[in-house]
């Protein structure tokens, strides 16, 4: 159990570099892979459980919450502004701390779940 830990960490921690890098490139669309990074570090017994009520509506908010202004920019607002939202995203200066945010939530995850599996 312990191995499996470890082996999804890492994927995860690699699926989150590379949105990173993907983000640096230019690429808007790295988002899937850090949702993807989410499905590989769940546990198998998590994802065959169903979700529940709170969790659901949280996560609808969440995922509402991003793709709002997503599209706001996209389709109402004007092509330069969106020019401008697009350098800001694609910028080390956020893209880095948004990294080394997500492999800290990352590592704080596979602390509780390897201390789990060791129990």
């Amino acid at each position: 159990m312990k191995h499996s830990v470890i082996i999804r960490f890492v994927i995860a921690a690699m699926l989150i570099s590379a949105g990173c890098a993907l983000l640096l490139a230019g690429n808007e669309r790295a988002g899937i892979l850090f949702g993807l990074a989410v499905v590989f570090f769940m546990p198998r017994s998590e994802l065959y459980q169903p979700i529940p009520r709170r969790e659901l509506w949280i996560m609808f908010g969440v995922l509402i919450a991003l793709v709002a202004p997503i599209v706001a920019v996209k389709y109402l607002l004007p092509s330069s502004v969106a020019d401008v939202v697009h350098r800001v995203i694609c910028n080390p200066a956020f893209v880095v701390p948004l990294w080394l945010f997500m492999l800290w939530g990352l590592f704080r995850h596979y602390w509780i779940q390897k201390g789990q599996a060791d129990a």
